[in-house]
């Protein structure tokens, strides 16, 4: 009698330590998935600013976002940046304008011009062939130098006045890859020499 209930109690002990290790692997799995998981996260979201940069080096190998704003948004909207990770011919993260806050409350895709502000033309050097062509040479400004005349008095010295601006830029863009749901938002400032003629409205 006494070794059919030790024999029983060697049984219940068993259960129990295979219930425990059952447990511990168990946790183990999960905690192991978990990290999996969080790896893969990282590297989707590290894909997709991949992404959204090589985007932003493209708009940014051309002034055309600054001067042609409304065109280049509708045209990467519509055609989002592709990128395919695999080399399997297949788009797997697109990038666009999300909208973004504006001044005026509203929110608008595209690149948000910050501030501009007309190069005055004593702030130019005329051996940087950067600033030679914003040299005007029809009309002439003050330049706010003055010299003597021959009558004893002094004179302003004028000069062409600048053709160009200085524009800043905060440039939001978003990386969306449909497969992985992931989606992250890139901002860049930047500032852009453009023609004063074509100084955008900034909001």
């Amino acid at each position: 009698m006494r070794m059919r209930a030790q024999r029983g109690s060697v049984l219940l002990v068993v259960m129990i330590f295979l219930l425990v290790f059952g447990m511990m692997t168990a946790a183990a799995f999960r905690g192991s998935m978990t990290s999996v998981q969080a790896i893969g996260n990282m590297q989707w979201r590290n894909e997709a600013i991949t992404a959204a940069n090589d985007a932003i080096d493209r708009l940014l190998s051309t002034a055309d976002f600054a001067t042609n704003t409304a065109v280049v948004t509708q045209a990467v909207n519509d055609a989002p940046f592709p990128l395919d990770i695999n080399g399997d011919g297949v788009t797997d993260i697109s990038v666009s304008f999300p909208p973004v806050p504006r001044d005026a409350g509203a929110n608008r895709p595209g690149p948000r011009c910050l501030r501009a502000e007309p190069i005055p033309a004593a702030q130019l050097n005329p051996s940087l062939p950067a600033d030679l062509g914003c040299f005007g040479s029809s009309s002439s400004g003050s330049s706010g130098l003055g010299v003597a005349t021959g009558t004893g008095g002094t004179a302003t010295v004028t000069q062409s006045p600048s053709l160009c601006s200085n524009t800043e830029w905060s440039i939001t863009v978003r990386a969306t890859d449909p497969v992985t749901n992931t989606q992250v938002d890139v901002v860049q400032g930047v500032g852009v020499r453009v023609p004063t003629t074509a100084i955008p409205t900034c909001d």
